[in-house]
């Protein structure tokens, strides 16, 4: 991406007619040669730099589809699309495709179910390198319609995909398409395609970050809402566990109030969002949650009270509440208190 900074910051000292101390030429010769030995990508056109210096900066995603389009159509490539084809543990997307194609075949393309038929999408899932389309293995009916179809829609069957897994295990793909011939294409990618890799990895960077669903904060679902989800969540039967009204609050109001805050049409989708970013973790001990091992054996209830103040002395619980004397019903609503704070 530096390229014209180092021509520029480089050159005219090495190659200028201006004097030049032998220290400082080796210096500059020695900065020239760590950057061209380096992981410094440099591109084949500023226009190129200019993208990627934005990818790099973008929290948008209508930035980033601007960005990526111009990538697109100044490699030789007339479409691209960024989608995800599976979400890592605890990751959650708002949006999981980027795309330049027209509204019409996009709604084509959910309508006909075509995510199951794509030979791109089969191939990005299970590829560990980038491939063109014209490698597609596979000549089955479906596969030659949606193809047919495609090209209907002004869509080429012709173009090349880079499918990328990171760290967390999401797997997000990016491709470039057109109405070329695989000719072109494979030219397209011989003068482009190192650069194509960089954009793509790039994208998959800011389409990960501006398409995230990060997580709420955490008072945005109370202790009760949450624990709501977390008895449906846990229930062996939660049709059941729907018709009943919790102690903690109104079974519809609860209903209606998680919906609401988390944009989901169904309990169920809530209770997935919750496990899928470790809510149930947060939730205080419930007095239910606790087990005594035995019952207090009569005559020890002081024994009992003095080991407890014994175990407890000197911690925030034994400071903040002294008459606390060991697990009772109290000290989940301690907790939820906590909780708030």
């Amino acid at each position: 991406m530096m390229k014209h900074w180092v021509r520029t910051v480089c050159e005219n000292p090495v190659w200028g007619d201006q004097d030049r101390s032998s220290n400082a030429m080796e210096g500059i010769n020695r900065i020239i040669q760590l950057i061209e030995n380096s992981d410094v990508h440099l591109l084949r056109t500023e226009e190129l730099e200019q993208i990627c210096d934005h990818l790099v900066d973008t929290v948008d995603l209508e930035e980033l589809s601007e960005l990526m389009w111009r990538a697109a159509t100044s490699t030789g490539f007339q479409n691209f699309a960024i989608f995800v084809l599976h979400q890592g543990q605890g990751s959650s997307f708002k949006s999981r495709i980027c795309t330049s194609f027209h509204d019409e075949w996009i709604a084509r393309y959910i309508q006909s179910n075509y995510q199951y038929v794509d030979p791109v999408m089969s191939k990005a899932s299970i590829s560990d390198d980038w491939f063109l389309y014209s490698d597609l293995a596979g000549t089955a009916p479906a596969v030659e319609c949606f193809w047919r179809d495609a090209e209907k829609h002004r869509i080429g069957r012709n173009g090349v995909c880079f499918p990328m897994t990171r760290s967390d295990g999401t797997r997000v793909a990016v491709s470039f398409t057109t109405l070329n011939t695989n000719t072109a294409v494979e030219e397209a990618v011989r003068l482009n395609g190192y650069d194509l890799r960089f954009i793509a990895e790039s994208a998959v960077d800011a389409f990960c970050y501006a398409a995230s669903d990060s997580s709420l904060e955490n008072d945005t679902l109370t202790v009760d809402e949450l624990r709501f989800l977390h008895v449906l969540a846990t229930s062996a039967d939660p049709e059941e566990a729907l018709k009943i009204t919790p102690s903690f609050g109104s079974n519809k109001s609860l209903q209606v109030s998680i919906r609401k805050k988390l944009s989901v049409d169904t309990v169920y989708q809530a209770v997935a969002i919750a496990a899928s970013r470790n809510w149930f973790n947060t939730l205080p001990y419930d007095t239910k949650e606790i087990l005594k091992t035995f019952n207090t054996l009569s005559g020890v209830e002081s024994t009992d009270h003095q080991l407890s103040s014994k175990y407890y002395e000197g911690s925030a619980l034994q400071q903040s509440q002294p008459q606390y004397s060991g697990f009772s019903e109290e000290i989940g609503l301690e907790c939820e208190n906590d909780s708030n704070d």
